[in-house]
């Protein structure tokens, strides 16, 4: 009512009341929340109740008497005094006025009033007197000016905000409502949720609100259809209310489009590869295991063939990079060729691809024909730089369910079948067989010389420091494992691991590895030099060892070495084939303080599924990312989201195979925080690397980048 007047007449006669007195009572009857009085029609008062009297803590002998205008009701507004004396005027006309004012209160606060002057008739129609009446009103106010707020803040929320009935209409939407979904407000209060979300139907609200009642919220991620017809996706906070024996509920809707979109461009980095857009063996792995789940059920075969090109790296050594991807594109799309119909083809690794079959009972023969297919593809000749270029490729396959039961133990015996096409000079297809893969003349003499090199400590330990790219500091040190052969000198021992693996010598290897490294970090510590952390791989079987944090602790002890000091390099394989079991590992070592990394990343399995449950420090970017990180955009494109993708998961990122400038240029602009490889240091003995660090520069960084140009 502020500003504003009610007039009319009050057919309030004086007569009604036996005298003055008798008004007064009546008026002192009225409450202590009415303030009244009486005055003349000149404005004079004569009289005010209690209340009135209270609320400006004045006294009745004070202010009876004088002008209504100069009491303290009064003293605090010269506006309101010269309304008051406006309404007086119209009063004596017999006009009723109605105002809001300010006062100030008995304990100096400043309070509102409802004030309505009203005039009192006479026997004969004159006005005999005026009726002073106010109500104090400041909290009503207030709560109409936060209800007002709330209303404000609620309609200009960024968040769109409905109000449902039980039934599902909209009761309610604010302006958001309208952005995210194109309707006009009012249009929407004409529609029942159902209406806009996709995957919620009529006769699935009823459900929907039957659990929102019993859980007070909810929250869920739906899709929403805009005016236009195209879909939005939604996360939903949704909230149960009863108010006043009625119920209703509020639905928060927030656009997630955009992260669904860097979901879909961040699942796509780690299940395709960046060069040919094939699906990689992450996908493929997801995708065959699947297929084995199927294929059992309905009892039929499935067949994995791995098709590897023969001789790749003379070609990428003989193009250019651009020339050489062009050559990878072109042998991709002839294997896509011949493979129509089949259920997946992928690439696994840098010359490696994967097709997987699953023929009908009477198709037994089509796997070998797709094999033909693919040999025959690869003779034709690629043109690249004016110049034919001539490739081959060999190929490896295996049935389920006899050469393998599980997606990975069918790879393996796709990709050893492989091998006996690479030994007989490449150009061909052999199928697995288990026979003859175990009577493999190679492996005896291979597993003697590996039982000798351990028995004769043959095998040795090579040290490459890793970096700190923001300060050029060593962070840590890997330790690689080598063989001192006594006819070819120090090589890797990697190419063995998969025979160790298999033979169980990994287990006496490993444990050598873990206490040999751990010996010698102690040595440093000891002799006063920091090389961070004791970075160790280890292999699958001990992984899987249910004594390997037992073993660890012995040696951690006897090596008086720190649990934080030692950071356990794992690959993905590793962990996928049992998680749970995986998983509690893994907490296992990370609740004796050791770190654990993620090796090779981006190569293997890479789902983002595991990575978010493993409890990991650190991702390690394959070097075959950073290779090509200078001239393929892809490659650099795949490093940078893996940066990103660690650092949003608070991991730490390491870059291995670091060998020239320009690659570590970009992995610094990328904010990576470790690198490791030659532009550095090579792996070194023990001895070497000790010399080295006794003096250690300022910035090894840049002292080790400047001074590995002459030694390489």
């Amino acid at each position: 009512m502020n500003g504003m007047e009610d007039s009319g007449r009050r057919e309030m006669p004086a007569s009604g009341f036996g005298n003055e007195q008798q008004l007064r009572d009546v008026l002192d009857s009225l409450g202590p929340s009415v303030f009244v009085g009486l005055l003349t029609v000149d404005g004079i008062l004569t009289y005010a109740n209690r209340a009135a009297l209270e609320a400006v803590g004045a006294k009745l002998e004070d202010v009876l008497g004088k002008p209504f205008d100069a009491t303290p009701w009064w003293s605090f507004s010269e506006i309101a005094r010269k309304r008051l004396r406006d309404a007086i005027q119209s009063g004596a006309q017999g006009v009723t006025s109605r105002f809001e004012v300010p006062f100030q209160n008995a304990q100096g606060q400043v309070r509102t009033a409802d004030f309505t002057l009203y005039p009192v008739f006479g026997r004969h129609g004159e006005v005999v007197y005026l009726i002073p009446s106010a109500r104090d009103i400041t909290q009503r106010n207030l709560a109409e000016h936060a209800l007002c707020v709330t209303q404000f803040a609620v309609d200009n929320a960024s968040i769109a905000i409905f109000q449902l009935a039980p039934d599902g209409r909209i009761l309610y939407a604010n302006n958001a409502c309208s952005r995210l979904l194109g309707y006009h407000r009012n249009d929407l209060l004409n529609l029942r949720i159902s209406d806009i979300d996709l995957q919620l139907s009529a006769a699935m609200w009823s459900e929907r609100w039957e659990e929102l009642k019993q859980r007070g919220m909810l929250r869920f991620e739906s899709v929403y259809r805009h005016v236009d017809r195209h879909e939005i996706p939604v996360d939903v906070s949704a909230s149960y209310i009863e108010y006043g024996g009625e119920e209703y509920c509020f639905f928060h809707a927030l656009d997630i489009n955009e992260r669904k979109a860097a979901e879909r461009r961040i699942y796509h980095m780690t299940h395709y590869d960046a060069l040919t857009g094939l699906p990689n063996r992450t996908l493929l792995s997801e995708h065959l295991q699947q297929l084995l789940v199927r294929a059992e059920a309905a009892r039929s075969p499935v067949t994995v063939m791995v098709i590897a090109l023969d001789r790749l790296r003379l070609v990428q050594e003989a193009l250019s990079h651009g020339s050489a991807d062009k050559v990878l594109r072109n042998a991709a799309r002839r294997i896509v060729d011949c493979a129509r119909g089949v259920h997946m083809i992928a690439r696994l690794s840098a010359d490696e691809f994967a097709m997987v079959i699953a023929p009908g009972p009477d198709d037994a023969a089509v796997p070998a024909a797709l094999a033909q297919c693919v040999l025959d593809s690869m003779a034709a000749a690629i043109s690249v730089e004016q110049q034919e270029i001539f490739i081959s490729c060999s190929i490896g396959m295996a049935t389920y369910p006899q050469d393998g039961d599980a997606a990975e133990e069918l790879l393996k015996s796709a990709i050893t079948a492989l091998g006996r096409s690479k030994r007989h000079g490449g150009n061909t297809m052999h199928v697995y067989s288990s026979s003859s893969e175990s009577r493999n003349p190679g492996r005896l003499p291979m597993e003697t010389a590996l039982r000798r090199a351990l028995k004769r400590e043959e095998l040795l330990i090579y040290y490459q420091p890793q970096v700190c790219l923001p300060t050029g500091r060593i962070c840590g040190v890997e330790a690689l494992l080598r063989w001192r052969h006594p006819e070819k000198g120090v090589k890797s021992a990697a190419r063995y691991i998969p025979l160790a693996e298999e033979t169980g010598l990994i287990l006496p290897i490993s444990e050598w590895v873990l206490h040999e490294a751990c010996s010698q970090f102690g040595v440093w510590s000891r002799e006063g030099i920091s090389v961070g952390r004791m970075a160790i791989n280890l292999s699958a079987r001990q992984f899987r060892q249910k004594s390997l944090t037992g073993q660890l602790g012995r040696i951690l002890h006897d090596c008086d070495l720190a649990p934080d000091a030692l950071e356990l390099e794992l690959t993905e394989s590793m962990l996928v084939d049992d998680v749970e079991t995986a998983m509690e590992t893994m907490s296992a070592l990370k609740g004796m303080g050791i770190h654990l990394s993620l090796d090779d990343f981006g190569t293997g399995y890479s789902s983002l599924s595991y990575l978010k449950r493993f409890p990991i420090d650190t991702l390690k970017i394959d070097k075959s990312f950073v290779r090509e990180l200078s001239t393929d955009s892809r490659s650099f494109a795949v490093a940078d989201g893996i940066i990103t993708l660690g650092h949003r998961l608070e991991l730490g990122v390491l870059a291995e195979g670091v060998e020239t400038a320009e690659q570590l240029s970009r992995l610094y602009d990328s904010g990576c925080d470790m690198v490791q490889g030659y532009l550095f240091c090579r792996p070194l003995p023990a001895e070497q690397l000790t010399t080295l660090l006794r003096e250690p520069p300022t910035d090894f960084l840049l002292h080790r980048s400047q001074s590995s140009k002459t030694e390489m």
